[in-house]
Order: structure tokens, then sequence, then C-alpha cells
């Protein structure tokens, strides 16, 4: 029984595959689409027996490419409005050559309030080399339009580390960024993973990877023009100009997750649904499609919330304490300690933020985590559609 939780919604079809992608996704086709989101539908009417009275505090969609399927998903969130009380934010992914008049003004009708244009980066030369199929100068088109369709934020998507890339390039795409009004701007560093086949992609080409004293140099080159600029630091790596609401996916504190892939956390369980599309659709027919899941001890819950208030760059002692019902001095006064002495956090009041040292050092513990987890627990998703243990 829980009073409220954050929604994700998955949708896996890309009309090109990105070689950088580690996302559950597959190749767009029609029938397939149609008949994956009657699926989602009857996933969400479970929940809807499952959690009956508990509120959506917020709607966020991914994928894959959900603008692909923009009639699709406008029918979906009107679907979502009928079976649950919602309120708060709805967010959804973009891609900038799905974002023409008819298609953003259905995305706003729909009470769509939040809009992630997944640029990567404004540089043409670099566009091309990893793959995708608009320049620059329509990138910054799709987010003027954006701007000008009237969602209340309006968050740049951007790709820091990129094969071929300079320090000046990266503020170059912050700095545009910035001055087409971007409420935020989201700057993930180029993670490569092993089941994508980026490392071989970039060789093929004959490029490099960048450096890890390199990409140190571009997040703080980041860093210092969104301060400059009046952007404060709300996560690791995202800027968001001050009075915006900002726009995040992965740091609710309870979620439930519909679709291929999608993970849920609530109730004191970690689970995923299986990633293969085709038994998600015939399984949901019987009940929920979940493929494994994990029961979290206390301690586990308390360290999952901990991380992802680390990622968000404050964490509340308050908060944690209404939560699980313990201080968390108590908990993890060590641990903060040993924040504190080294000069990774700084405590004011109630309030524990992380510092500019501190929040390097998370940018390469989550790097690190993103790496193992997707590694071990997605690729074995890929592989197996029903693993009967994944072990990370």
């Amino acid at each position: 029984t829980i009073k409220s939780f954050g929604l994700y919604l998955h949708i896996p079809f890309c009309r090109r595959i990105c070689p950088f992608c580690p996302y559950n996704k597959c190749l767009y086709r029609k029938d397939k689409a149609d008949e994956y989101c009657r699926a989602l539908s009857q996933e969400l009417r479970r929940y809807k027996e499952i959690f009956h009275g508990a509120r959506v505090d917020s709607v966020y969609v991914g994928g894959g490419t959900p603008t692909s399927i923009t009639s699709n998903l406008v029918q979906l969130i009107d679907e979502i409005g009928d079976l649950f009380n919602t309120c708060g934010l709805i967010g959804v992914e973009a891609h900038p050559d799905d974002l023409n008049y008819d298609n953003l003004r259905l995305l706003r009708n729909a009470g769509i309030n939040m809009l992630s244009v997944g640029v990567q980066t404004f540089n043409s030369r670099l566009l091309r080399i990893i793959g995708r199929t608009y320049d620059g100068i329509a990138a910054q088109r799709a987010v003027r339009a954006a701007f000008d369709a009237g969602f209340d934020t309006v968050d740049v998507d951007l790709i820091f580390a990129l094969p071929g890339q300079k320090v000046e390039d990266v503020v170059n795409d912050v700095a545009v960024s910035f001055e087409l009004g971007a409420h935020q701007v989201s700057t993930y560093p180029l993670i490569i993973f092993p089941y994508t086949g980026m490392d071989a992609y970039i060789k093929r080409l004959g490029l490099k990877k960048t450096g890890m004293a390199a990409e140190k140099e571009m997040l703080e080159a980041i860093v210092s023009l969104a301060e400059k600029c009046g952007y404060r630091r709300t996560s690791i790596w995202t800027f968001t100009r001050e009075g915006a609401p900002r726009y995040s996916s992965v740091t609710r504190e309870r979620f439930v997750g519909i679709g291929a892939g999608a993970a849920s956390l609530n109730s004191g369980y970690f689970y995923l649904n299986t990633f293969d599309v085709e038994q998600y659709i015939e399984t949901v027919r019987k009940g929920l499609p979940v493929s494994v899941g994990m029961k979290l001890p206390v301690r586990v819950e308390m360290l999952y919330w901990l991380y992802w208030r680390m990622y968000d760059m404050e964490i509340s002692a308050a908060r944690f304490e209404e939560l699980f019902q313990e201080s968390l001095q108590h908990r993890f006064g060590l641990l903060l300690d040993v924040l504190r002495f080294s000069g990774m956090i700084a405590v004011t009041g109630d309030s524990i933020r992380l510092t500019k040292k501190g929040a390097y050092f998370f940018h390469l513990v989550e790097k690190g985590h993103s790496w193992d987890y997707l590694c071990r627990v997605w690729a074995g998703s890929l592989r197996e559609p029903w693993p009967s243990q994944i072990s990370f």
C-alpha cells in the first residue's frame, strides 16, 4: 500500500539505432508499436487494481524514442489521467527530427509540460560521427520550436567526452543551449558499454576515446559556464535555470515502470520487466511481466535513497528520518563524517550538499555504478528474456 508514486513508461521504438545507446530499444514498426501500446494499457490497468487510490505525482516517458509514436503516446497520457489521480509534472524525451508543429501541439494539448530534447551536440561533425540524422542548425531549430510550443521546462540533453570532441566544442554546446533559453541543460558523459558495440565503432572510424583528464576538464568547464550564466547545479550532470521546474527521470523515491525493460521500486521491492518486446506483449495479457526482482533489506533501501540524493547534490536529514523513522546521523554518521572531513560535503542545518570536490567524486562513482549495473543487469536481461538470477 503506497500513497503516491512516480510513473515511468518505456517506449523502445527508434527509427534508427544509435551506436552509443545502451537502452532497451528496437526498430520502429507501426503494427508492432500499436500492439505494444495496447499492452502498455493492459499493464497500466493491472497497476490501477494493485495500487487503487494511490496518486501518480509524476509521469516520465523515456526510450527508445517516445516521439516516434506521438499519436499513441497522447492516447496513453489521456488513459493515465483517466485511471489514476495524477498531479505534478509530465515529461517526455523527444528526438529533434520529431519536433514539428503538429507533434508539438499534440504533446502540449495532452498536458505534457516538460520536454527533453535529445540534441546530444550542436556540432554537425560530431553528430555525423555518432550517427544522428540531423545537423546542428536543425537541432537549434527543434529546440526553438519546443520553446515556442509553451512547455514549462525545455531540457536540452547533451553528451560530452564524445570521440573527437574538444573542450571548446563542449563549451559551445552548453553556451548555445543557454543562448537558446534552455530551462535546463543535462550533460551526460559518454559511457561506452561493451554490449553496444560503440568501442568497435570508434576504432573503425579511426578515432580515440576521450581520456579521463580531458573528460574532467570538460566537466569543470561546463560547471564554470553554468555558474556564470546563473544556472544552479541540480544534479551531478544537470543545470537548471532559477525558477524553472526541474526535469528529472531517475531520482524518484518510489516509482512504477511500465513497458519492456522498465524498472520499479515500491513496497520494499526492486524489480524489472522482461526486456523482450514480444515476450512483454504476450505476458502482460496474463499478469505482470516481471522477469527479475529482489526484496530490499531496509539498509539497502536506505543506501539506494542516499545514493540518488547524492546524485541530486543535496541530502535532507529530515526527509530521511520521515521515510525511515531513524536519524541519518545515527545510521550513517561515520560515512557523513568521512565525507565532511575529506571536503566532499558541506553541512548547513538540515541540508547536506556536495561540494565541487564531492560532485566530481560522485561523477566517477555514478559512471562506475552505471557501467557495472548495465553491463550485468541490462546486458543479461537483453540476452535472456527470463533470467533465473543476475548478480551484481
